[in-house]
Parts: structure tokens; C-alpha cells; sequence
């Protein structure tokens, strides 16, 4: 009896089933062919994650020890603690297994919107195509924040029709998960709202999304003083306040700036008419769509309004820095999840024939294309793999020296392999974002007194943070960090204890 329920429900769910297994096959392929988690900002959301779980929610918020514990979303990072507890460990291989499920999931999701929105042909071919999109694939399996924003974000749209209120929810969470995903929203209520009005189904729509955003809102109020602070700190950085000769500058004026800067460059670029096309664009159909009461309008309003704001944030990277720009090429994963089932949608009723293998011509070369692809696009990330595996080797060797103490590291690789594989507990770690410097305090004998308060002794240099710590400590007291290893991810020193305590008895007599 069981057995042929079991083969009802197959038999029923088949292409279901065929879409969220091929998706899994292709990550799982993807994963051997790239083991290693490549990306350094895997390690820094972990951190967050893992410091956030045994230190910050005992004081109700997040932990970094580099202080941008609020500078990204808060969801993901509040999955991962749960998985690290849930599963009592302190490895990454818990999220990125939930991730390798999302990213599945998100291959359903878009069969589901295609059949929803259009017809089952459109649904089937959508996910098929998605499940074996190598770029979604290779983020699939590491552990960034992307793929369950992406899964709150196709969520969000496949249940506007049918459950707005949990709609608005999903909408929230996938802004909460993915800094830019809360513009998009914003965007996208305001459009849902000016084509349904305040409604029967906008208004649990409203409310849902309101419900969310406000609960994260506070807590972001009570910590950092900004409701909505991962999307201001990102614009701002984007319109270059981190300069120190924009310090100063009000948000707004440095806003107007930038758009006056990129106004006179954009046009005189490909990738500049692009961007400036895809605004307009988005800017002219959201309120068009309102007035004609276009019916099914929803996946072009989340279509649009992802393409619109996600598009700058890979595509200026064509042509000047390659490395950043296929890591910053993940934002491509939501434009083409939410675009593949209305092409799809637009070819058949424009350039559609009678002769359904013609139609289908499209969709094989699609696929021989995604299955050419994986030929090309796994093998350059794995060359990444190299500075994680660096990463690791350095910690191998801080541990070699290692006889108790705090160790002061900013590198989050470093930190996870630290705690991960030598169990190094969470508290005799910390990073240069707690030394005087960041307290605007330049007085040399404090730093030599946060070394002696947190029992430092060994102090890691990597990357800019570290440098003006380095830079006073190595001036006003040469000898006080002597250099272990010189290696390709950091630079390994001990603190000399005999030469700290004379320095700290010199400055108290």
C-alpha cells in the first residue's frame, strides 16, 4: 500500500522530481570539480555566523571581529548559526550542503513561476535551463549569502497570486538576506502598489513586507542607528564615502556626484548604455504596466527591477578587473532565474512556429550551450581554490607557533581553519578592529596596553587593516613584533612579551 502511494506521488511530481535531482547532479559535479570553497568572503560570513553564536546573540545582536557583522544581511547569517548549532560543529560544510538544497530548490521555484505564470512547457524548459546555468552552480556550493536570498526572492513571486501576505514575507526575508534585494523590494512594492492599488491582495502584501522589514529595522535602529544600514553603508561606499577626502561629505551630496559622474561617462561605454537603458527602461514599464492593467505583469516587475539595480554591480567590471569580475558575476543568478520563462514566454509569441521542433530548436541549443559552458567556467574559479589552501597553510603554521594567548587576526580563511581544525576557542581571537586605532586613539603606549590587556601573542599582518596599527607599533617600538613567516596569505608575528613588559613599565614611570 505504501509502495504504491510512494508511486502515485512519483508519478504525479515526476518532472518535479526530474528538475530538483538534475539540479543536485550538476552542483554535486560542480562541487568535485571545485572542493574547496574559494571565496574569502565565505569564511567572513561563517565568522560572522560563528562568532555571532558562542559571543553576540548573548548580547542579542551579531559578532564580527572585524567589525561588519551589520554590513550585510542578517537572514543568512542567523541560517548559518543555526546549522553550526543544530549540527554542533564549527565547519562550513553544513551551509554549503543547505546551500547546494536551496540552489535546487531555486531550479524548482523557477519551473513553478514558468508554469504558473505562462504554461508548462514554458515552467519545464525554465527549469531545466536554470538547473544547469554553471554560473548558479558555482555559488550554489559555496557558503555566500546569494542563494537563499534568491530563494526568498523566486518564493516571493511564485506565491504573489496565490498567498500575497506570505509574498510580502518572502520579499522581506530575501532583503534581509541580500543588501541589494532590499532596494529591489522597495522597487517592487512600490510598483505592485501602484498597479493594484491599496487592494484586497496588496494590502497583505503591504503588510507582510512591512511586518518583516520593520522587525530587522529595529534591531538595525538599535545597533547601528539606521533602520535600513546594509543598504545605506553599500550605497555609500558605493558613492565613494570610504575616501578619506570624501569624509565629511553628506550622503545625499556625495549621491548627486556620482550620478553627475557616471551621467557623463556611461554614455561613451557599451556597458554604460546598457546600464543607463536597462534604468530607463524600468522606469518607463513599471508605471506603463499600471496604467494598462497588463495582466501576469508580476515576474517582468521583479524581472526589471532586478536587472536594473543588479546589472551595475557586475557589468563594470567588464574590462578592468576580471578576478572581481567573475566573483561579482553571482548577481547574474537572480536576473536570470526570474528572465529565462518570460524569453521564453516572448519567443513563442513572437517568433514562434507551428512546427513544434522548430520551437524546440532554441531550447537544444540552449542546452548543448550550458553543457559546453561547464568546459569553460568551473576550471576559472578553481584557480581560486589557491588562496584558501594558502589561507589554510598559514594557519597551519600560526598554530605551529601557538603556545596560548590571543592571536590577533583579521583574515576570516585564517580564522576558520584556526577554529575549525585546531579548535581554537572563539574568544582567543581577535581582529585589529578592536586596537586603538579604530577608537581614533594614536597614542603608542595604548597600543602596547591592548596587547598586554588581551594576552596577545602572536599578531597576524594581511591586509589594510592591520597597517596602521602596524605602522605605529613598528615606529615608536621597534623589536616589540618580531616576523615568524613571510608567506603568500599573511605575515606571522610574535609579540615579545620581555620587550612589552619594559615598554609598559617605561610609560607608567
Amino acid at each position: 500500500m505504501q509502495f504504491d502511494v510512494l508511486s502515485r506521488v512519483i508519478a504525479r511530481r515526476k518532472y518535479d522530481i526530474f528538475i530538483f535531482l538534475l539540479a543536485i547532479i550538476v552542483r554535486i559535479i560542480t562541487w568535485v570539480l571545485i572542493p574547496v570553497d574559494w571565496n574569502w568572503d565565505s569564511y567572513h560570513h561563517w565568522q560572522i555566523s560563528y562568532m555571532s553564536l558562542h559571543i553576540g546573540f548573548r548580547e542579542g545582536r551579531l559578532w564580527d571581529l572585524n567589525g561588519c557583522e551589520y554590513i550585510w544581511g542578517i537572514v543568512p547569517h542567523i541560517f548559518q548559526s543555526s546549522l553550526l548549532y543544530l549540527f554542533n560543529t564549527s565547519k562550513i560544510l553544513p551551509y554549503r550542503i543547505f546551500n547546494l538544497l536551496a540552489g535546487s530548490l531555486n531550479s524548482l521555484l523557477v519551473f513553478y513561476i514558468g508554469r504558473s505564470f505562462y504554461n508548462f512547457e514554458i515552467g519545464y524548459k525554465s527549469g531545466i535551463i536554470y538547473a544547469l546555468f554553471p554560473v548558479a552552480a558555482v555559488f550554489d556550493i559555496i557558503a555566500m549569502q546569494d542563494t537563499i536570498a534568491l530563494t526568498f526572492l523566486l518564493s516571493s513571486l511564485y506565491f504573489i497570486k496565490i498567498r500575497p501576505f506570505w509574498s510580502g514575507i518572502l520579499l522581506a526575508l530575501a532583503g534581509q538576506s541580500r543588501t541589494e534585494l532590499l532596494l529591489i523590494g522597495f522597487v517592487i512594492m512600490s510598483g505592485y502598489i501602484l498597479r493594484e492599488r491599496l487592494s484586497t491582495w496588496s494590502q497583505p502584501f503591504i503588510i507582510g513586507y512591512m511586518l518583516i522589514t520593520g522587525i530587522f529595522g529595529i534591531h538595525l535602529v538599535q545597533q547601528t542607528g539606521n533602520p535600513i544600514f546594509p543598504l545605506y553603508y553599500s550605497l555609500y561606499n558605493i558613492f565613494g564615502g570610504m575616501k578619506n577626502e570624501n569624509e565629511g561629505i553628506h550622503f545625499l551630496n556625495l549621491m548627486l556626484r556620482w550620478l553627475i559622474w557616471k551621467l557623463n561617462v556611461w554614455p561613451r561605454k557599451i556597458t554604460g548604455i546598457t546600464l543607463l537603458f536597462a534604468a530607463f527602461t524600468t522606469a518607463f514599464l513599471i508605471p506603463y504596466m499600471a496604467w494598462k492593467k497588463w495582466l501576469n505583469y508580476q515576474p517582468i516587475l521583479y524581472s526589471i527591477t532586478t536587472l536594473a539595480i543588479l546589472s551595475p554591480v557586475f557589468l563594470t567590471y567588464i574590462g578592468s578587473d576580471f578576478e572581481s569580475f567573475l566573483i561579482m558575476l553571482r548577481m547574474i543568478n537572480p536576473i536570470t532565474a526570474l528572465s529565462i520563462p518570460i524569453l521564453i514566454h516572448l519567443f513563442k509569441r513572437y517568433m514562434g512556429s507551428e512546427n513544434k521542433k522548430m520551437n524546440d530548436l532554441p531550447f537544444l541549443f540552449s542546452l548543448i550551450f550550458l553543457i559546453f559552458s561547464f568546459t569553460l567556467i568551473p576550471p576559472h574559479y578553481s584557480v581560486f581554490q589557491d588562496k584558501a589552501t594558502d589561507a589554510f597553510y598559514a594557519s597551519d603554521k600560526v598554530f605551529e607557533y601557538y603556545n596560548g594567548g590571543t592571536i590577533v587576526s583579521d583574515y576570516p580563511t585564517m580564522n576558520y581553519w584556526l577554529i575549525q581544525k585546531y579548535e581554537l576557542n572563539a574568544k582567543n581571537i581577535i581582529g585589529n578592529h578592536y586596537s586603538p586605532y579604530y577608537y581614533k586613539v594614536e597614542t603608542p603606549s595604548s597600543y602596547a596596553q591592548w596587547l598586554s590587556d588581551n594576552n596577545v601573542t602572536l599578531w597576524i599582518y594581511w591586509d589594510d587593516r592591520a597597517k596602521p596599527v602596524w605602522e605605529i607599533i613598528s615606529l615608536n617600538y621597534p623589536g616589540l613584533l618580531i616576523l615568524l613567516e613571510d608567506l603568500p596569505a599573511a605575515n606571522i608575528f610574535l609579540v615579545d612579551q620581555n620587550k612589552l613588559l619594559e615598554i609598559l613599565e617605561n610609560s607608567n614611570n
